[in-house]
């Protein structure tokens, strides 16, 4: 998977350990990030370093003629948070992505202040290409050579002869050179009525002025991190789609750090664990059962033959010692799945569970995966202190039981089914899933130690629960 030079390492939000279980598996808590962009024609490091670290990199201030925008690098424990702004889904170190543009400017003109950190250096830069091959590159560089610029100051930078008419243009500004050895936090650039200039030149840069900031919001499933491979979007968002509770966890696979004319994309993914530079999610969280069951329910609208996955890593002292994988196939409606796994050899310390939208290796975005009831079948029953009873539709006996438990529907029921049996401390103790309902299903429960348990029905949209008690 390419990474864009001006984009920051995959960034994930800090995680708060919870040991043994699947942390906000129902997908109810999140946190509304919000964030400005100048104008919609601009993507911004805003992305990365909320999800990274909570903190905004790029944002307006009053500039020399309305608003600009301001770019500032920070640097978080060992976490570096470059800012920049760049007007496409690419990079413009190699020459991926780019805009419609057509004419041939010699220079590029507009209003700078900033304060550069000991002797580091802000960058713009500026590709003109032409069928997809970059045909003139400059670079400028603001540099700590005499002092801060403290207010709007004219610029008018030479650029690089265009030989021909371009047909697009790709535009990065960064706010230090992560190329350089003098990155520092707190170096900041300010940018305003940013044009491009020579004779006849009359195609503005679009959003130049930055003068039309756009409200955005970005929302983090709480206890879970965020991948972020690329500048166009996270593809993780909270949907008012969902099985149960309010919310449902959704991933979107985004156009690639290329942009749409580069042949990979960018899943959306989320982790229990946390993101490496340069390798994926590492970590996880305290546990120490040697198998288990991961179960929920999903919905997913592929592109093509894409596959959406989850997967489970079980380790000892950092070391790979079993897990399980599952793959997500097209389901226009909520669909109960299971994973068991298990420890090859050993007692784990840690449980990692990773999900994702979609195949690194597909050339088309645009698949969409909805998870929710996330949970192990060792934990607590999601909300089970609050259960509903719901019981119009479902007739349990004997009640109590002792060998068997038989549920009937008291209406003709048709299609998929899913049952679960739970007991009070909210454990799913045995389910069944079947393609057709049938009109009694039968549990055996003679296994179980006496007491009371839960059962729980769920058939075309409809949920029946309740409890019954085991001799």
């Amino acid at each position: 998977m390419k990474k864009a030079l001006l984009v920051i390492l995959p960034a994930m939000m800090a995680l708060g350990a919870k040991a043994q279980d699947c942390p906000n598996g129902n997908f109810e808590s999140w946190t509304s990030r919000p964030y400005t962009t100048p104008d919609s024609s601009w993507y911004t490091s805003n992305i990365e370093s909320i999800a990274k670290e909570d903190s905004l990199t790029v944002w307006s201030v009053a500039g020399f003629s309305g608003q600009a925008v301001h770019i500032q690098t920070a640097i978080v424990g060992t976490d570096t948070l470059q800012a920049y702004i760049i007007n496409t889904t690419g990079d413009p170190k190699n020459g991926t992505g780019g805009v419609p543009y057509s004419q041939q400017p010699t220079s590029v003109t507009g209003y700078y202040r900033y304060h550069m950190v000991s002797n580091d250096s802000a960058l713009m830069i500026f590709e003109f290409k032409k069928a997809g091959v970059v045909i003139s590159s400059t670079v400028f560089t603001f540099r700590n050579v005499s002092g801060d610029i403290s207010t709007f100051t004219a610029f008018s930078f030479p650029l690089n002869s265009i030989p021909v008419a371009p047909d697009s243009v790709i535009i990065g500004i960064t706010s230090s050179n992560l190329n350089g050895a003098g990155l520092q936090s707190g170096s900041w650039l300010e940018l305003d009525q940013l044009e491009f200039a020579g004779t006849g030149i009359t195609q503005p840069i679009v959003g130049g002025s930055f003068d039309n900031f756009v409200a955005q919001t970005m929302d983090l499933p709480t206890n879970w991190s965020v991948g972020i491979h690329g500048n166009g979007g996270s593809g993780v968002s909270k949907s008012s789609t969902h099985y149960g509770g309010s919310y449902s966890l959704q991933l979107t696979t985004m156009p690639g750090a290329g942009g749409s004319g580069n042949s990979f994309v960018e899943c959306g993914e989320v982790t229990t664990g946390s993101m490496s530079s340069n390798s994926g999610p590492v970590g996880g969280l305290p546990y120490t059962r040697t198998s288990d069951t991961l179960t929920g329910y999903y919905m997913y609208a592929p592109v093509g033959a894409d596959t959406g996955r989850i997967s489970t890593s079980l380790s000892s002292a950092g070391s790979f010692i079993g897990g399980n994988n599952y793959n997500f196939f097209a389901a226009s409606t909520w669909t109960y799945f299971e994973m068991p796994f298990q420890a090859a050899s050993g007692t784990p310390d840690t449980l990692r569970i990773d999900i994702q939208s979609g195949s690194w290796n597909v050339t088309t975005p645009g698949s969409v995966l909805n998870l929710d009831n996330l949970q192990l079948k060792s934990q607590p029953l999601l909300g089970v202190k609050g259960i509903e009873v719901v019981n119009s539709s479902i007739t349990a006996y004997p009640n109590p039981a002792n060998d068997v438990l038989n549920l009937r529907f008291e209406y003709k029921a048709t299609g998929k089914t899913e049952t679960k049996i739970y007991d009070m401390m909210g454990r799913i103790i045995d389910s069944r899933s079947y393609n057709e309902a049938p009109s009694v299903i039968t549990f055996q429960v003679g296994q179980l130690p006496a007491g009371m348990y839960f059962y729980e029905v769920m058939n075309n949209g409809q949920i029946a629960r309740d409890k019954f008690m085991k001799d």
